[in-house]
């Protein structure tokens, strides 16, 4: 259970709690209908209080996060490397094979599961989310503020791909729409009428057939960066989805390698960074470094 005490200044004397948490610390209001029907959540200097009350300068507001299991499966088996962890938050550094969420075919071998594990009184909260076969850095919050507070869309996200061919430049932008419309189509496609949908990449390596970019994508459409790059003529290695071959990797070679947000309680910035795992590295390693 996650508690947060905030000190109350003359700046915020005689606000109602409601107000004051939503405002001033970002409280979502789907959670502040949850604190209104948890009477036990609010208390001001000790003494329970209501959402509506009004807070006195040099008090101490008291907030009980409420919090309900997600329901997934357990599993104690999964090892999945943790970079960091704090009351709010978690950065893993998922293996390539894991999905982050369970669907048909993986109900419990997931990143929900693991984290039903070791985090039973939590619901599962994945900032965004990576394909199963992609590894690298997955934000998870630990509480339903957290979650609120992050959003995917505001998190700097870095790749690092490798692909088929020769780049058709050595940096460049990616501006192609993709229709990601149908949650149920295993593969999306560049569609005039699709969603927008941008690319940054710059490459880093270069060997026969093969090179290394770090990716920024602008957006965060379903395989954006897969469809972009097979779109380009340079499908990842790997991705037989989308045009790629198996011959040197057995999965499509993206790592989410780096992610930057601001922490949902506190705002410091954040960075991670992660290096890409042996079966992307080895293929790095054919490519003279440029």
């Amino acid at each position: 259970m996650r508690i947060l005490e905030y000190i109350i200044t003359d700046e915020h004397d005689g606000k109602r709690a409601c107000d004051f948490l939503r405002r001033n610390e970002n409280f979502s209001y789907a959670l502040i209908v949850k604190l209104r029907h948890s009477p036990d959540s609010l208390k001001l200097d000790g003494e329970f209080i209501r959402t509506v009350d009004r807070l006195k300068a040099g008090s101490v507001l008291t907030v009980e996060i409420p919090e309900t299991s997600g329901g997934d499966e357990p599993n104690f088996e999964l090892d999945i490397p943790k970079l960091y962890e704090d009351d709010d938050i978690i950065v893993f550094d998922k293996p390539a094979g894991v999905p982050v969420h369970p669907s048909k075919g993986h109900q419990t071998d997931t990143l929900a599961n693991y984290c039903a594990a070791h985090y039973p009184c939590s619901k599962f909260h994945a900032i965004g989310r990576l394909d199963m076969d992609t590894s690298g850095l997955v934000l998870v919050a630990k509480n339903s503020h957290a979650a609120a507070v992050l959003t995917d869309a505001e998190m700097e996200k870095e790749y690092i791909a490798v692909a088929e061919g020769e780049p058709v430049a050595m940096l460049g932008t990616i501006k192609v729409p993709i229709d990601d419309t149908n949650p149920e189509a295993h593969r999306r496609f560049v569609a005039a009428g699709g969603r927008a949908a941008v690319t940054d990449y710059e490459v880093f390596a270069k060997g026969e057939n093969l090179f290394a970019a770090l990716v920024r994508p602008k957006t965060g459409r379903t395989h954006q960066i897969r469809v972009h790059f097979s779109f380009m003529g340079n499908p990842l290695a790997g991705d037989e989805l989308y045009g790629g071959s198996r011959t040197l990797i057995s999965r499509h070679a993206l790592h989410r390698s780096r992610l930057a947000f601001a922490h949902p309680v506190t705002g410091e910035p954040l960075s991670f960074s992660s290096k890409p795992p042996e079966d992307m590295q080895r293929l790095i390693d054919r490519m003279e470094i440029l």
